[in-house]
């Protein structure tokens, strides 16, 4: 087992004998929502909860550490230890209960210092983590496999120091070196106003479709939201681009190449993964508006490829958004009937239960497949 001598070891038992050992790869910092001294998070994780860090930070810099860094603790979900053994260290930091104020000069300094001694120690890369499983440097939110399904820890304040202080600080302190600037967008430049299909979907100004909420929502979890006032949601707008740009060059993208426009390896290595065009099945939506009519209140038959075609019925002006449920009930049957007419159809051809022809017309329009 690893100690850093800079901590106060506070060893919590039994974890610390019986939980698996891991070769570290990672280090991910978090927020413990709580004002709470190292000591006072060693009591709680000794007396109340089993899911431990391995260190403990207070405001005023003091270090405490509870499992040796070979051994797994468990505030990582997923990434606590992974099926190569490989696994992730966790730091908790001193907060306010909300988990929203910054970190103090004192935990800015004892965090550099604690990624310094676990890049030398296990070699984790001076970068921040591209992927979940990914080596490297993280915060907590970043990923959801980091966690039960997502969390917005630590906050947005924090997230920001991670990328603008903590971070470089880091590689500084490490290298002997000082880090260039990030490039600045200048002001009388106009942000990029081209789109690139990536897997049959549309990215950049003008893009629309949840593909484009799937990519801002995972900026703001890697710390590259700062752009946003509102959002993000479905269209890409400049503040999209500007924090796409900030992601491309902290990968060391510059020029043409961070104009922030996704490419397919920078896509990809932001999801984890590259998202192909939606589908929805002819014979589901049709069952769907035969059948949710007549049931109860708000049911849902094939409720997520409902809710494909009725986001394509509210954006095409036949559906209010509110009623963009999954459920394809009376509302959305009467708005498909009033799509159906728009194209010409009329008596039964009009009845708002979807045939193939008007689905792919509707589908070739807001970017989705009609199969079967």
């Amino acid at each position: 087992m690893a100690w850093y001598e800079a901590a106060e070891k506070m060893e919590l038992q039994p974890e610390s004998d019986d939980q698996p050992a891991i070769t570290p790869t990672q280090a991910l910092f978090h927020s413990v929502a709580a004002p709470w001294t190292p000591r006072r998070m060693y009591e709680y994780w000794r007396d109340s909860t089993r899911l431990e860090s391995h260190f403990g930070v207070g405001y005023d810099g003091s270090v405490g550490q509870f499992v040796g860094t070979e051994t797994r603790a468990d505030a990582n979900m997923h990434a606590n230890r992974r099926a190569d053994g490989t696994g992730a260290v966790s730091i908790e930091t001193a907060s306010d209960e909300t988990a929203s104020d910054p970190w103090t000069d004192a935990q800015i300094a004892a965090l550099i210092a604690l990624g310094v001694w676990l890049h030398q120690r296990h070699g984790i890369p001076l970068r921040v983590c591209p992927a979940w499983d990914a080596p490297g440097f993280g915060v907590h939110r970043m990923f959801p496999e980091w966690s039960d399904g997502g969390t917005i820890c630590p906050g947005p304040r924090r997230l920001q120091q991670f990328h603008d202080v903590v971070m470089p600080g880091i590689i500084a302190a490490a290298t002997g070196t000082t880090p260039p600037p990030a490039p600045e967008q200048p002001a009388e430049q106009t942000p990029a106003r081209y789109r690139a299909t990536i897997g049959g979907l549309e990215y950049g100004y003008g893009a629309y479709g949840p593909h484009v909420q799937e990519v801002g929502e995972a900026l703001v979890r890697q710390g590259f939201g700062r752009h946003y006032q509102v959002g993000p949601d479905q269209g890409w707008r400049d503040p999209d681009t500007l924090n796409y740009q900030a992601y491309q060059q902290s990968l060391g993208y510059t020029g043409d190449a961070a104009d922030g426009v996704p490419g397919i390896v920078t896509l990809r290595l932001l999801l984890g993964h590259l998202p192909g065009p939606q589908t929805v099945s002819l014979a589901h939506i049709v069952a769907a508006a035969r059948t949710d009519p007549g049931a109860a209140q708000g049911h849902q038959t094939y409720g997520a490829e409902v809710l494909v075609v009725e986001q394509a019925l509210a954006d095409e002006g036949f559906l209010e958004q509110r009623w963009a449920d999954g459920s394809f009930g009376t509302r959305t049957v009467a708005a498909y009937a009033a799509y159906q007419r728009h194209l010409g159809y009329t008596g039964t051809a009009a009845d708002g239960i979807p045939g193939r022809a008007s689905l792919e017309r509707l589908g070739a329009r807001r970017h989705f497949i009609v199969t079967d």
